[in-house]
């Protein structure tokens, strides 16, 4: 960890199946039909918990997209690359990934769909190792999740994600 940045942490708190306006149906819902996940992720960086997560409030991201974004990040950012993570929902900002060496910067600029970037949120500097902790252990908690109070069949989705190499 490169001295002074602050740890990051993904935390996995909850998740469902989306039903109709924000109604919250359980994980055995899950079908090639509806083969959304969404639930909390609570992301912090030293003690400051990242905005801007969530459709129908903070305990309501879509847990696939950050799956297959955060994987792109990792990615990109081991070729020293940025990478920025837009959902393209309307009003919701984007989030930028910059790497230099050892620490990763994190800002929340304006998205394609309109959000406002936050100025409080402007090179937040976390240590690169803490990403790929992370993610490793969002993607096993949230497996352990599905395959508990999942349904018997996962969607093809579900399938391909849980087969990736870690």
């Amino acid at each position: 960890m490169s001295s002074g940045s602050p740890s990051m942490q993904l935390e996995l708190r909850s998740a469902h199946v989306p039903g109709e306006g924000n109604e919250r149906r359980p994980l055995a819902a899950l079908c090639e039909d509806e083969p959304h996940v969404h639930g909390e992720l609570a992301w912090t960086i030293g003690e400051r918990r990242v905005p801007c997560m969530g459709f129908w409030g903070p305990d309501d991201v879509c847990l696939g997209q950050w799956w297959d974004e955060l994987t792109g990040a990792v990615a990109a950012l081991s070729d020293r690359q940025p990478y920025t993570l837009d959902s393209c929902e309307q009003g919701d900002p984007a989030f930028l990934f910059e790497r230099t060496d050892a620490s990763l910067h994190l800002s929340i600029v304006a998205g394609i769909g309109g959000g406002a970037p936050h100025p409080e949120w402007q090179n937040a500097e976390f240590a690169w190792d803490d990403l790929g902790a992370a993610l490793r252990r969002f993607k096993h908690d949230l497996r352990q999740l599905l395959e508990l109070k999942g349904p018997p069949t996962l969607p093809a989705e579900w399938k391909k994600r849980f087969s990736e190499r870690e």
